[in-house]
């Protein structure tokens, strides 16, 4: 017996791409039923089945494994929440076996971030049972999960055999080198007013931190991998947000009654440009939307070119997530779960969403999810070619929300975390 499930077009209501007949909704059901009762006669008839999906489940992972889960070196690591212990265990990617499990110390609920660094990887873990140094860094070797050292801080980037970590504690906070295959410190930091930190990549590796220091007007500085400090800049009075943007340090201030956004080309910190958006809300948030700057004010959002912050487009979108260079997925003012993929730099909207919820981007391909009955269907989206969402793969009921990282992909289910694999 053949059942079908009408989710209705995965596709959205994007135009058929040219070079072929075009079909009505009705036309393309009318279409499907036809296909799958012919595949039902070629099956009665010993014909040979069909291509399995792209992408199939290949492990279950059972609690007190929980989620979330980070990826790194073809592992992916999450948390054994036991009882009386924790644990980092670490699955391989692409055959969902256990590789190996790591004691953590304190009472760690997840996994916030990791990288691998040659044979070493840096995870980070939150530990609620330490309020004062909540945060802890392991190295572990990537093959066994031996512990090689251990800091209570986070990862602020890694430059060659350098890893910049920060930490909080209840005296005062820090930031400092560290070489990442020893755990030997190389120079450290501390930080004695209210402050913010965040790393300056070039060319995809960290080359400095920003450091923004608030003792009644803000000032940034740009801190070398080598500890060194560069020259205070100060940056204008009432600013109320200060993000790295690429090659940018941009912040949000008022003047004369105006919200006003400026921008400093890094390494330098010399005034790259400084522009007065016809913002509605006295509240912005800036952030990178590769090639561009977003800058939103409650539920608008304006994208300002790097080289001179010219607004490219504006609209109210109802929400935005950056999809990697080129690419923005907003919402609409139309109806709940309208999303829509738009072109970053121009504004165009690409393909129609309606229903269907993210599950993460590899930056080449959008993986997307839509729920239904006791069933997931999988969809993905080619963001250099995005002309229709193509269905990968069916699966169990999807709760909160899924992880992809590389061909892997983790979601949460009613009983557990199940694992899945996506072919290209």
């Amino acid at each position: 017996m053949t059942v079908l499930i009408d989710l209705g077009d995965p596709r959205g209501d994007a135009e058929e791409p040219d070079g072929g007949p075009r079909l009505t909704r009705t036309g393309r059901r009318v279409v499907a039923l036809l296909a799958v009762a012919l595949a039902g006669l070629l099956a009665c008839a010993g014909s040979a089945p069909a291509a399995a999906m792209p992408l199939r489940r290949i492990a279950e992972l059972a609690p007190p494994l929980a989620a979330p889960v980070v990826f790194a070196g073809g592992l992916v690591l999450v948390v054994d929440r036991g009882e009386t212990a924790r644990d980092l265990v670490a699955v391989g990617d692409a055959d969902g076996a256990v590789r190996w499990r790591a004691p953590l110390d304190g009472r760690s609920p997840e996994v916030h971030e990791a990288r691998q660094v040659d044979g070493l990887l840096l995870v980070t873990v939150l530990d609620t049972a330490a309020a004062d140094e909540p945060w802890s860094t392991y190295a572990l070797d990537a093959g066994t999960g031996r512990r090689r050292w251990q800091e209570r801080a986070y990862v602020m980037g890694v430059a060659s055999r350098t890893v910049v970590l920060a930490g909080m504690s209840a005296p005062v906070d820090w930031y400092g080198g560290w070489d990442v295959p020893t755990g030997r410190p190389l120079w450290r930091h501390t930080l004695d007013t209210s402050y913010r930190l965040a790393p300056f990549l070039a060319d995809g590796r960290l080359d400095g931190l920003v450091l923004v220091e608030d003792d009644g007007r803000d000032r940034v500085r740009l801190v070398g991998v080598d500890g060194v400090p560069g020259a205070v800049h100060e940056l204008p009075a009432q600013t109320s947000a200060v993000q790295v943007v690429g090659g940018l340090v941009v912040a949000a201030y008022e003047r004369d009654g105006r919200r006003r956004v400026t921008a400093l080309r890094l390494p330098a910190l010399e005034t790259a440009w400084d522009v007065a958006p016809a913002f509605d809300s006295r509240h912005v948030y800036l952030t990178e939307c590769a090639p561009l700057v977003c800058a939103s004010a409650a539920d608008e959002v304006w994208l300002l070119d790097p080289a001179d912050g010219a607004v490219r487009w504006q609209g109210r979108v109802d929400g935005f997530a950056p999809l990697g260079p080129g690419r923005v997925l907003t919402g609409t003012d139309e109806r709940p779960q309208a999303g829509v993929l738009r072109d970053t730099t121009t504004g165009d909207l690409l393909l129609r969403l309606d229903g269907w919820t993210s599950a993460g981007t590899d930056g080449r391909r959008l993986v997307l999810t839509r729920t239904s009955g006791d069933r997931t269907w999988f969809g993905v989206v080619d963001l250099a070619r995005p002309a229709r969402i193509r269905l990968v793969g069916v699966g169990g009921i999807t709760l909160d929300r899924c992880w992809l990282g590389g061909a892997a992909l983790v979601c949460q289910s009613l009983v557990g975390l199940d694992v899945y694999r996506l072919a290209d």
